[in-house]
Order: C-alpha cells, then sequence, then structure tokens
C-alpha cells in the first residue's frame, strides 16, 4: 500500500495548484478573485511552492511531426539508480521511472523525427554503461490524451469555469516546427510563468513580437503548458503504465474511451507487442487492480497484457525530482536536440 505522509500543502495550495492547471498563466489578478484570496497572497504562495519543488508549471512543444516512443530499459543488477540517473541529463528524454515488473526503467522519449529517435534508443541508450536491452514502443499517431489535461478537481466547476481561457478559434494548418518555434519552447521551460518582459528580453525581440509568437503557439497547440504538481502530494502517488491490446478496427474508439477516465494522464497508440499503453495516477496499489476491472468491464475490446508500477519517478517533464518526488533540477525538454536530416521518400 501506498505510505500515507503528512502533506505541507493546505486547502489554498491545492486550489492554486488546480487553479493553474486550468489555465498556467493566468494573472494573479485573476486567481485571486477565483479563489476569494488577494493576488499578493497567491503569488506569495506560488513562489513557496515553486522554490520548494512543490509545483511547477512546465513549457514544451507539440511537433506533428515529430516522433515519441515509450520505451523499457533492463539494467544489469544495481545499476537502475545509475541509469536513470545519466538518462535524466538527456533532453530528449522526457520522463523516466524506476519501476517493478517486467522492466527496470520506462523512458517516454520525444525527438523532431523518425531518425532522432532511432539514434537516441540504438545510439544513446543501447550504448550507456548497465544497460543490458531495450525495448521499444514507437507512438504511431494517436496521442489521446497527455498530463497536461490531468486536474487535481479542488476547485468548484462555476471556478474552474471562471479561470477557463478563453476560447478562440484553431490556426489553421499546421507549420513545421522552426528554429523560432524551439527557442520559445526552450525559454519558457523552467518557468512556463515567465513574464513577457523577461521572454522578450531572452528572446531579443519585442515585447509585441514576442507576445504574438506566444499566443500563435498556445492557439496552434505547437506549445503546451501545465502545471505540475509532485506526484506523492498529488492525492495520486502511485502511476502505474498498463500496456494493452485492442483490435485495430476497435483502437480508436477504445483510445478514446480509455482517455476519458479521470485516472489516466497518458493514452497512446503504439506500435509494439501491445498496440495501446496507457499511464494512470492512482492513489494506492489496490486501487491499480480496481481501475483495471472498471477498464475491462466498460471496453470489452480491451485486453491488458501487463503493468508496470512506478517505484519511482526520477524525472517528470524535465523536472528531476528527489527521493520525496520534490523538483531539485531541471533538464530541458528538447525534442529537437539531436534532429536527423530527412531520408529519403517513399520508394526512394
Amino acid at each position: 500500500m501506498a505510505r500515507s505522509t503528512r502533506t505541507p500543502l493546505d486547502e489554498l495550495d491545492l486550489a492554486l495548484v488546480n487553479a493553474l492547471q486550468i489555465n498556467p498563466r493566468a494573472p494573479w489578478t485573476e486567481v485571486g478573485a477565483a479563489l476569494n484570496v488577494d493576488p499578493a497572497t497567491v503569488a506569495r504562495r506560488w513562489q513557496r511552492l515553486r522554490e520548494g519543488g512543490y509545483a511547477w508549471v512546465t513549457a514544451y512543444p507539440y511537433d506533428r511531426g515529430g516522433s515519441g516512443a515509450l520505451i523499457e530499459v533492463d539494467c544489469a543488477p544495481g545499476q537502475d539508480a545509475a541509469v536513470a540517473g545519466a538518462l535524466a541529463r538527456e533532453p530528449m528524454a522526457a520522463t523516466i521511472e524506476l519501476t517493478a515488473g517486467g522492466r527496470d526503467v520506462l523512458v517516454t522519449a520525444l525527438a523532431g523525427d523518425f531518425g532522432s529517435l532511432t539514434s537516441f534508443i540504438l545510439d544513446r541508450i543501447g550504448v550507456l554503461p548497465g544497460v543490458t536491452a531495450t525495448r521499444a514502443y514507437p507512438v504511431t499517431g494517436g496521442e489521446y490524451v497527455e498530463g497536461s489535461s490531468w486536474r487535481l478537481r479542488s476547485l468548484a466547476r462555476s471556478t474552474s469555469r471562471a479561470l477557463a481561457a478563453p476560447v478562440r478559434p484553431p490556426l489553421k494548418g499546421t507549420e513545421a516546427a522552426s528554429d523560432a518555434t524551439r527557442d520559445l519552447a526552450l525559454a519558457l521551460a523552467e518557468d512556463g510563468r515567465l513574464p513577457l518582459t523577461d521572454l522578450a528580453d531572452r528572446l531579443g525581440v519585442s515585447l509585441n513580437t514576442a507576445s504574438r509568437r506566444l499566443n500563435r503557439l498556445m492557439r496552434s497547440g505547437d506549445l503546451v503548458l501545465r502545471c505540475d504538481l509532485a506526484p506523492p502530494l498529488s492525492g495520486a502517488p502511485v502511476s502505474v503504465t498498463f500496456f494493452a491490446s485492442v483490435p485495430s478496427e476497435h483502437l480508436d474508439a477504445t483510445a478514446r474511451e480509455v482517455a476519458r477516465f479521470p485516472e489516466i494522464r497518458l493514452c497512446v497508440a503504439v506500435a509494439g507487442p501491445q498496440n495501446l499503453l496507457a499511464v494512470a495516477w492512482v492513489a494506492t496499489l489496490t486501487e491499480v487492480h480496481l481501475l483495471e476491472i472498471r477498464l475491462a468491464r466498460a471496453l470489452p475490446h480491451l485486453r491488458v497484457a501487463d503493468r508496470s508500477i512506478a517505484l519511482r519517478i526520477t524525472k517528470h517533464m524535465g523536472r528531476i525530482l528527489n527521493a520525496e518526488g520534490r523538483a531539485q533540477d531541471f533538464v530541458a525538454v528538447d525534442m529537437w536536440a539531436a534532429r536527423t536530416e530527412p531520408g529519403p521518400g517513399p520508394g526512394g
């Protein structure tokens, strides 16, 4: 069972995190009004949470031309922590878990293209001292939900609606990731609430240009902003990855239903022995089993073949976490860190 620990966060702290999950760059005046608290108070609370490693706002790119994978890593005896520590410094390794089950380390990787992903798996992970084997599940294009959608649900619905950012029509068409996109994403990576004036200074552009670029990337979905909380403080400290199979003709519909479960943080279609992977956060180990039962009852085409419990999350979307799950360091998620030249096209 999960160990019970006294949380250093009170109800206002949790409400503040929930508010920033809904609208990560909401002005303190709006957050304070929604929570019925003075803006200076919520700003001060947030500074304490961030400096203590309890919560943070992260920005990272979403490149539709990019590639991703979940990678199982087997290690020599006693080498798990050392391998995870080495991988934590890799910018294409977004999330790293030390796990129980059929793999020692589970890595979520993001890359600018398939060639870069392949090189990362074979030429970076595969040759690390202590690594004995790797198995990759490349994402095949279906990402049905990801961590930015997960919520604490500490707020009333009316408060959540008041905090939600205005809905604007999505931008038409998609653009290839550019150096400007990368620069802005990396500038906001460590602190997604970085003031516009500081962002403009980092980019070497005017305030209006910085604002326009940021708004455009957010509207297009090419930049993701999310507020994360140290996993042990989330009320759902147990992370489990389900490896499931679904007949191809039912995969899309089943994955969409899996993504509706509030415990699910990530649901993707993959290539491998199983074709659907889902990550859930739950309160106890018992609830892992209960969630699997609920999934089986609701989704007749879903067959869970394996499940992997995270013993320790050592890196979480760029944040390097200590043994208590608090952020202690940061390595920006940079999916373009080793972009390769385009290969020959089909039939080439």
